[in-house]
């Protein structure tokens, strides 16, 4: 006689090929639809980039820069310094604060990774803020001649932990930044060559 306290279910090789079914979904690579998602929420995350109550960069930098080419030590100037507003609720709040830098374009976006690399410096990109000072020390940053952009801006994250432990991080966005090329050297070659030809020809006249 058949027990009636056992239930039947479904067969065991059901059972089986609903969990291969199930973990093939959970492995599967996601979906455009799902890659689209994620990138809308990374692109909005650093679209984030402006001005912030809490933070400022103290100077604007000069308009126009020069790159720094191979054998040369531009740096960006002023050289930029992030400090704590004055009016800030974060004010004698702070443990501590470090700031990196990106590069963006004019509108704000953050350049690709491949782009990035052309910011540089002796020190990184990173610095700590002196929570006492509330600000940090000039940042000796430059573009490599090999950036192609005529125009950026630089962005500045921001982030600290406050003495209650709450972790915070803000954007800053500097002005638009024009960069000029180097000049040709062969341009200054040929020039010097043709004025020493033309004192030359003086001085043959003369004779």
């Amino acid at each position: 006689m058949q027990d009636s306290s056992f239930v039947a279910g479904p067969p065991l090789q059901l059972v089986m090929q609903w969990i291969d079914e199930m973990w093939a979904q959970e492995c599967a690579p996601p979906t455009f639809d799902t890659q689209e998602e994620n990138y809308e929420d990374i692109v909005e995350e650093l679209l984030s980039f402006e001005d912030q109550q809490d933070f400022q960069l103290l100077e604007p930098l000069r308009t126009r820069q020069r790159k720094s080419y191979e054998g040369e030590s531009r740096f960006l100037t002023p050289r930029p310094v992030i400090a704590l507003h004055p009016s800030s609720p974060l004010n004698n709040r702070l443990k501590r604060c470090t700031v990196s830098v990106r590069l963006l374009d004019v509108y704000g976006s953050p350049l690709d990774c491949h782009e990035q690399t052309h910011l540089y410096g002796p020190h990184g990109k990173e610095t700590l803020m002196s929570v006492p000072h509330s600000r940090t020390p000039p940042i000796s940053v430059k573009i490599a001649g090999k950036c192609d952009l005529s125009a950026l801006r630089l962005g500045f994250i921001v982030e600290y932990e406050t003495d209650d432990g709450y972790c915070g991080q803000a954007h800053l966005m500097s002005n638009e930044v024009q960069l000029a090329r180097k000049q040709c050297p062969t341009k200054s070659r040929t020039s010097s060559r043709a004025s020493r030809v033309n004192m030359l020809q003086r001085n043959i006249k003369c004779e």
